[in-house]
């Protein structure tokens, strides 16, 4: 259940920043999304649990957030990552509110060189840990 409501809440805050929502495995992206700016949540991993009737539950997060960039110049790809770095820590943030979220740890982020797809996209990937209560 907490994951369930860990892949809502990111969609939720996604869909609301202006992303199209797509969570699967990464060998998936290229045929699923259709549109940019694209947010892709591969599924979240199950890190550990404290408690057995209440509690918490750490989640490994990873998040890729895209946007078309095939025709854009160096310039305005870095100008582009440096967006998308600040939107990330913004999902986050956002995350970090979330009625079940208790915290959101060591959060790190990395820009791409290469296209995690065959579109040609510019992209930043975040990784955090998430601890959920039950």
């Amino acid at each position: 259940m907490n994951r369930t409501y860990l892949i809502n809440a990111i969609d939720s805050i996604a869909t609301a920043d202006g992303y199209s929502f797509y969570t699967d495995g990464e060998e998936r992206m290229s045929e699923q999304i259709k549109s940019y700016p694209a947010a892709w949540l591969q599924p979240p991993k199950f890190q550990q649990m404290e408690g057995r009737r209440h509690g918490k539950v750490t989640y490994d997060v990873t998040l890729h957030v895209m946007e078309a960039g095939a025709k854009l110049s160096p310039a305005e790809r870095q100008q582009t990552w440096s967006r998308l770095e600040d939107e990330l820590i913004e999902i986050f943030s956002k995350l970090s509110d979330a009625k079940r979220v208790i915290a959101v740890e060591d959060l790190k982020i990395r820009h791409t060189s290469s296209t995690l797809t065959t579109h040609g996209e510019v992209a930043a990937t975040a990784t955090a840990e998430v601890v959920t209560f039950f």
